[in-house]
């Protein structure tokens, strides 16, 4: 596990992730973080608003409302709160954040992290502990969700046990009833 006060090294390794339709999918995963790879460090005695604008790595542990625009690594500290709307390449949240995210390469969510508000990357991963509330928006490359047909989609709207039970439960009124009117 990485212990955010020994410092951070946001080193992506790309994996081949073997995906049910025959596609080959580049799946980023984030390495354990060394000393000294965050450029710049908010501490958590600063409270700051506005907009932060950076192409490298950024850790906020204070205060922060605004908006981050972001071609780098973002990490929010276990003691953040951060109120935001987030567009970067990479966030990895221990703390608290209000406000939607977007992020081209991944966003990870720790499990001390808390987040209200919208996801929106290609690679999510949230850990067990986290506390979300939002939606998530996984959208990789249009050419793979291109790839599949129509005729391999399935409905999923209504679940075949449920549809079995609506079924039941109809045919057991009707024989409520007959019953009913023969009394």
């Amino acid at each position: 596990m990485c212990d955010e006060s020994e410092g951070y090294n946001s080193q992506i390794v790309a994996n081949s992730f073997r995906r049910g339709f025959g596609m080959s999918v580049e799946i980023p995963e984030i390495r354990e973080i060394q000393e000294g790879q965050i450029t710049t460090v908010v501490a958590e005695d600063l409270e700051i608003k506005g907009t932060i604008r950076f192409k490298s790595s950024v850790m906020l542990k204070g205060v922060f409302e605004g908006e981050i625009f972001s071609e780098g690594l973002l990490v929010i500290g276990s003691t953040a709160r951060v109120t935001a709307t987030i567009n970067t390449k990479t966030l990895i949240s221990h703390g608290s954040l209000t406000g939607n995210v977007t992020a081209s390469e991944q966003i990870v969510l720790k499990n001390t992290a808390t987040h209200i508000g919208d996801l929106n990357s290609p690679f999510i991963m949230i850990e067990n502990g986290a506390v979300f509330n939002g939606s998530c928006v996984m959208e990789r490359n249009s050419s793979s969700a291109a790839s599949v047909s129509p005729a391999e989609t399935t409905d999923y709207s209504t679940p075949p046990e449920a549809a079995v039970e609506e079924q039941e439960e109809s045919s057991y009124a009707s024989e409520d009833e007959y019953d009913s009117s023969e009394q």
